[in-house]
């Protein structure tokens, strides 16, 4: 028997030598943490290649075990979670390894960690022998029983709610401190990057080429994509602005070193023939780029679109268009449809991975808030409100009252900390500010649109060095920019956009040294969309308007967090209970805004892309979307003359039940391409092979009922319309409402057909419900949650 103790020979060492010589591999340990497994991992690496069996048990208790080390072990064979049903303490630290002839057990009080394995103080007593031995065979024993009845396998749908709900302790800091900067100098991936890096490798071994990554502001997306390309060999990198393409250069030389050669391609510099080239989309959108004089449509095998949110813009578009990559990444912390577009489908609608704020806070990857909700007694109910937003000179007006300001002083002197941004309405708001600040002897700034390149890093770089108090800006910092000492931040403007005030959030969430708590100074109003000031906070914000008082049960902050809002403030949230029926203004605002947006009336389709209500809301609310136009008054001219019959179609099509995507392909070769009054059970069956081919269609074949769908002929394609989306659809008491199925060939109702045939519109309304219907299905399924 021998003691290890970390003393004169580590863990680490002792588990390494054993690992490399044994047979098999046996850890039972109650928890794991990415700083141990990150030395252990290359060994198991080596083992699972040699062919060597493996069995790891750890678990999940207290939420120890670090989801980051496990996605490093979900490529490693036989490792399991105990099922700790009845919530019994796991404590095990024991690792054993076979041989032919021999058994070594290591037992004692190192768990999986950089401390437990290299700096702790640790026991653990090394033994060995035969299976034959009593006290051998108690310990394989045990283990077998806890390994085989009293465990799970872990998996990544396990894992991925294992994130979501895990939450970094304080007392973690101290079973797990951070190994030394000269153990850890070698540039790996940390933090989101680990779990998001090995989800973007499953996606491309799915067939998928495109992929967008949701994270929160300050994780740094940047590293996940010069991590993630790392097997490809041309690269283009494309952002909105230069700063963010000589930062994204700085971290992609961090990676490769030497290995590659660099580039720009902006107003200032055409280079070419390199093999990283970092573009500012409003140059190379343009036609007299996008030629093979320059880059081929396959020039490049790998491409990053950063704030992808974005990329429904037309010069965006054109570069998504013209270029074919090996595989197109998208990165953004606010994918939000209403911006310009469903970024979403741009990218096929695969999430590869997504970690929002809370997640981050949660993890300790990103810094805890302390908001304070300040009353503001300005009256927004009396500033003209158009096309969705605050009229701007009125608005104005109404921010820059001496009281105000004297009250946004009064709170910064009584909160402030180090190095302060405030977010303004406007560039007339920033200047009054900045002034205002400035005569009372507070080293301000501002940064606006009109602030030079130059000006701007110089005035970014007196903050970095404490030379400056504060920066007053507009939109300019919610974007593309890396200033992790901000610990004060002055929301001194309204909005009710989730985009925007996590965007300007998340400007102050980035770690860094001596900074524990990032102070959120919020001067809150009767602007519209205040109620959801606590929802936007709590992190469970999806898109969805569904307003929480800070009072209520489900308002719960990410860990570390607080919230503290003045007494009228939550007298208000909890006055607005009363008030949340008003639900069809809502509906007829947004719809006006969308209006606006588009220059004409929206569609189904329409608000499903650019509006922040979903469409089901419109549907439960007005029965149905046609009766919500006629209510408003909003139908055209060739939309009053649907018939009755027409409005009911509509409405079948908009709330037909899909536990499965089946009718999909079987009404649109009805309406797509030409209108049909019926079609063959064979046509049928080609237009399912040819749905199911597309990657993300095929999700929905890919069970155990239908494992060898990629093998079926177009029989199987037929016989599964027929058996599904046909029957019942023709079945008693539905024939001849709308179709009709005779002699293998699926039929359209007469009369609905004539009215089809007389009213081109109407085709238009169909074609865009069914088009709804089909990506809200694949998004919801396979996108979301």
């Amino acid at each position: 028997m021998m003691l290890i103790s970390n003393n004169k020979n580590t863990m680490y060492e002792a588990l390494k030598n054993s690992i490399n010589s044994c047979e098999e591999i046996i850890m039972n340990v109650s928890f794991i943490r990415d700083s141990g497994l990150k030395l252990l991992i290359p060994e198991l690496q080596k083992a699972k290649a040699a062919g060597k069996n493996i069995k790891i048990l750890t678990s999940d208790y207290m939420k120890v075990t670090e989801p980051n080390a496990l996605y490093r072990l979900l490529d490693i064979p036989g490792v399991k979670i105990f099922k700790n049903t009845s919530n019994k303490s796991f404590h095990p630290k024991t690792y054993i390894f076979k041989n032919k002839n021999k058994i070594e057990i290591y037992v004692g009080s190192s768990n999986i960690s950089y401390s437990a394995l290299v700096s702790g103080v640790e026991w653990n007593y090394y033994f060995n022998g035969d299976s034959s031995e009593e006290n051998i065979n108690d310990v394989l024993l045990e283990f077998d029983e806890l390994y085989e009845r009293c465990s799970f396998n872990l998996t990544l749908d396990w894992l991925r709610d294992y994130e979501k709900s895990y939450e970094k302790k304080e007392f973690e800091k101290l079973i797990d401190p951070q190994p030394p900067v000269e153990i850890t100098k070698k540039l790996e991936p940390i933090k989101f990057q680990v779990p998001a890096l090995y989800e973007l490798s499953k996606t491309r071994e799915e067939g998928y080429k495109k992929a967008i990554v949701v994270v929160g502001t300050g994780l740094g997306k940047t590293y996940l994509s010069a991590f993630d390309s790392m097997s490809f060999n041309k690269i283009l990198f494309v952002a909105h602005r230069d700063e963010i393409l000589r930062d994204a250069k700085k971290t992609f030389e961090t990676v490769y070193k030497d290995s590659k050669s660099y580039g720009f391609f902006n107003g200032y510099k055409k280079d070419v023939a390199k093999d990283i080239t970092f573009a500012t989309v409003t140059t190379l959108s343009k036609d007299e780029y996008l030629t093979n004089d320059y880059f081929s449509t396959e020039y490049f095998d790998y491409i990053v679109i950063d704030e992808f949110h974005h990329s429904s813009a037309p010069s965006y578009l054109k570069l998504l268009d013209y270029f074919k990559p090996k595989f197109l990444l998208g990165l953004t912390a606010t994918p939000d449809r209403a911006d310009s577009g469903d970024v979403y489908r741009l990218c096929d609608y695969n999430i590869a991975y997504e970690c929002d704020f809370r997640v981050g806070i949660n993890n300790g990857w990103l810094t805890p808030f302390e908001y304070f909700g300040i009353y503001d007694d300005t009256d927004y109910s009396i500033i003209p409100w158009r096309s969705g937003k605050y009229d701007l000179e009125a608005l104005e007006n109404s921010l820059i009252v001496e009281k105000r300001l004297e009250l946004i002083y009064k709170k910064y002197m009584e909160f402030r900390k180090t190095s302060t941004v405030g977010f303004c309405a406007s560039v007339k708001h920033c200047k009054v500010m900045h002034k205002y600040f400035s005569d009372r002897n507070i080293k301000s700034e501002i940064v606006i649109g009109d602030t030079s390149l130059e000006k701007r890093q110089e005035i970014i770089s007196k903050f970095k060095e404490r030379k400056l108090d504060i920066i007053f800006t507009v939109d300019i910092f919610n974007e593309g920019v890396d200033i992790p000492c901000i610990d004060t931040i002055l929301f001194l403007r309204p909005t009710n956009s989730y985009t925007i005030f996590i965007q300007q959030l998340g400007r102050g969430l980035r770690t860094f040294e001596g900074k524990e708590k990032l102070r959120v100074l919020d001067f809150v109003g009767n602007f519209k969309g205040v109620e959801l000031r606590p929802a936007f906070l709590s992190g469970g914000f999806k898109g969805e308007r569904k307003p929480i008082s800070p009072l209520d049960s489900n308002f719960v902050l990410p860990s570390g967090c607080s919230a503290n809002f003045d007494f009228k403030i939550i007298e208000y949230f909890e006055q607005s209970k009363d008030k949340r029926d008003n639900l069809k203004e809502k509906l007829y605002q947004d719809f006006l805004r969308v209006k606006d947006i588009l220059g004409k009336n929206p569609s189904i389709m329409d608000v499903y892309t650019f509006g922040e209500f979903p469409v089901h809301v419109y549907v439960q609310k007005y029965k149905n979307w046609y009766q919500f136009l006629k209510e408003i008054d909003e139908l055209t001219k060739e939309e009053k003359l649907f018939s009755e019959r027409a409005i009911k179609f509509l409405e079948f099509l908009e709330k037909t039940a899909m536990t499965k995507s089946y009718k999909i392909p079987l009404l649109l070769p009805l309406f797509k391409d030409g209108l049909k009054e019926e079609i063959t059970l064979k046509e049928i069956g080609e237009f399912y092979k040819k749905f199911y081919s597309d990657d993300l269609h095929g999700k929905d074949l890919n069970n155990k009922r239908h494992d060898d769908w990629k093998n079926w002929d177009l029989k199987k394609f037929e016989a599964l319309a027929k058996d599904n989306p046909i029957h019942f659809l023709t079945k008693d008491g539905k024939k001849e409402e709308f179709f009709s199925f005779i002699d293998d060939k699926f039929k359209l109702n007469d009369e609905l057909f004539k009215d089809i045939m007389e009213n081109k519109e109407l085709l238009e309304n169909i074609l865009s419900r069914l088009e709804y219907r089909n990506i809200n299905y694949f998004r919801r399924k396979y996108m979301e949650g």
